[in-house]
């Protein structure tokens, strides 16, 4: 712990393009180390540095954290905290500083929403598979005739922010989108709001899901909800990775159930990347499985808005003394 007088340690342990305006505004505050860190490092960070910061390249589990723990502030620019042992950080007196809640600022990150309809585009134009074939030296445009959005229905899971955003994006195609949602603040007069999830995923030609990964919506597509979708259907997943049943998802789309999948967000992911993973297998012999890795929110311009916002409030949380 930080004696009185003494400048708190901060380590940014995924340092990558970390802005430099962002690490100057800190470094007014405290020593600042900005330091790849391996996960043996950053357990030992914890005993070392006042605050850590991370992003999405470490799962924090329990058995990083003992008695020795000086940290009080841990960061991560995310909404999604699945990789955050929450419960632990809590009994070691960390508070966590995130994105989770904050909606008034995240009303003007667009980056998700825009890259949902990216890979909507790119899984039914064939895009990926196109622009590859051509560096292999081929030119067949009929191999990669593709599907139009307009006129068409797009299903929408969640209808919180990102739901919202991408469904005030879809207007410009002209096409029809439904909603499942069971907020009471449901905005119906962006879309068909439809009761059961069954009934937006039997009437939808591409299903988009944006709900927040929790204990209730762990798996919430399985085989059974893959089996109400159209075989001529598309299924777009930028939420988190634990929303979506992958070994139901590899087996619809073998046998043909469904037309394709475009994934921004893996289950266990990062570290889950590093085995052979039966859906990545797929994807490097198939042309109806896209696989991105978590790039939704990666844009200059939301990392830049996010660590800004992230780093006044790591600042606050230092200033407030030792969590209750």
């Amino acid at each position: 712990m930080s004696t009185a007088g003494e400048r708190p340690r901060l380590l940014i342990a995924e340092p990558e393009s970390f802005d430099s305006e962002v690490a100057a505004l800190l470094s007014q505050h405290a020593e600042v180390v900005l330091r790849k860190a391996t996960v043996h490092e950053l357990a030992r960070a914890f005993e070392e540095f006042d605050a850590v910061w991370i992003r999405l390249g470490f799962r924090i589990e329990a058995s990083m954290l003992s008695k020795a723990t000086r940290c009080r502030v841990l960061a991560c620019p995310a909404t999604g905290l699945d990789h955050i042992d929450l419960i632990a950080c809590q009994a070691h007196g960390i508070r966590v500083v995130s994105l989770k809640g904050e909606v008034e600022f995240l009303r003007n990150v667009r980056a998700t929403a825009e890259h949902t309809i990216a890979l909507m585009l790119a899984l039914t134009r064939k895009i990926p598979w196109a622009a590859g074939s051509v560096l292999k030296g081929t030119w067949n445009r009929d191999r990669f005739r593709g599907r139009e959005l307009h006129e068409k229905t797009i299903g929408l899971v969640g209808m919180g922010r990102l739901g919202s955003l991408v469904a005030k994006m879809l207007t410009g195609f002209e096409l029809h989108t439904l909603g499942f949602d069971p907020r009471v603040d449901f905005p119906g007069h962006l879309v068909e709001r439809v009761e059961t999830l069954d009934m937006l995923l039997a009437r939808s030609d591409v299903v988009s899901i944006h709900v927040s990964y929790e204990r209730t919506t762990h798996h919430l597509i399985g085989a059974a909800q893959l089996s109400q979708m159209r075989p001529t259907a598309f299924l777009i997943n930028t939420s988190r990775g634990g929303v979506l049943d992958e070994a139901a998802l590899l087996a619809a789309l073998g046998s043909g159930a469904l037309a394709g999948a475009a994934l921004d967000v893996m289950e266990g992911e990062p570290h889950a990347m590093l085995d052979d993973h039966p859906l990545v297998r797929y994807a490097c012999t198939h042309d109806n499985l896209l696989i991105v890795p978590h790039i939704g929110g990666n844009t200059w311009e939301s990392t830049r808005k996010t660590e800004l916002f992230i780093a006044r409030k790591v600042l606050a949380a230092l200033a407030a003394g030792p969590a209750t």
